[in-house]
């Protein structure tokens, strides 16, 4: 038997409804990370667009730097500096939830694109999830596995 799953408008009108009631839309930075081969820029242009569509302003933007004086420069300063205007900024990049780097972001987001991947013992990569674990300190984290119905995993601990 197919199970319903939520449209990809549903899940994240569902998400910028959460963000904007939780943080409000001054300014609001909100960071997308996720694990290798999760399209971070897709889900970050259609949230963007489910805060459009709720009459939010709301922008993309990719962080080229991935440690915290890179990002707060390139990014955070900028955008909280420039106009008067409320709006949120979703930007994406990699590592976006270090230790280090979160305290930069008002709401994070991790996507999956295959919830059981599993990262080989050599890749670079496996240092960020062991030593920041992102996946654990996300605000969300969305399962992508379904591109057309990407799904909350509310990763309970219980």
């Amino acid at each position: 038997m197919a199970r319903w799953a939520p449209e990809e408008t549903d899940t994240m009108a569902a998400l910028a409804t959460e963000i904007a009631g939780t943080h409000g839309t001054a300014r609001t930075l909100v960071a997308v990370d996720g694990q290798p081969g999760a399209d971070v820029r897709h889900v970050a242009d259609a949230l963007v667009q489910a805060f459009s569509t709720q009459g939010v302003t709301a922008m993309h933007a990719d962080a080229v730097s991935t440690d915290v004086d890179g990002l707060r420069a390139e990014v955070v300063d900028p955008f909280r500096t420039t106009g008067t205007a409320a709006g949120v900024l979703v930007v994406t990049g990699t590592r976006l939830l270090a230790t280090r780097s979160r305290p930069l972001w008002s709401w994070t987001l991790w996507v999956e694109a295959d919830p059981d991947l599993r990262v080989a013992d050599d890749d670079p990569y496996l240092g960020y999830l062991r030593q920041d674990d992102p996946k654990a300190h996300a605000s969300a984290v969305l399962d992508t596995s379904d591109p057309e119905h990407p799904r909350r995993n509310w990763n309970d601990a219980c």
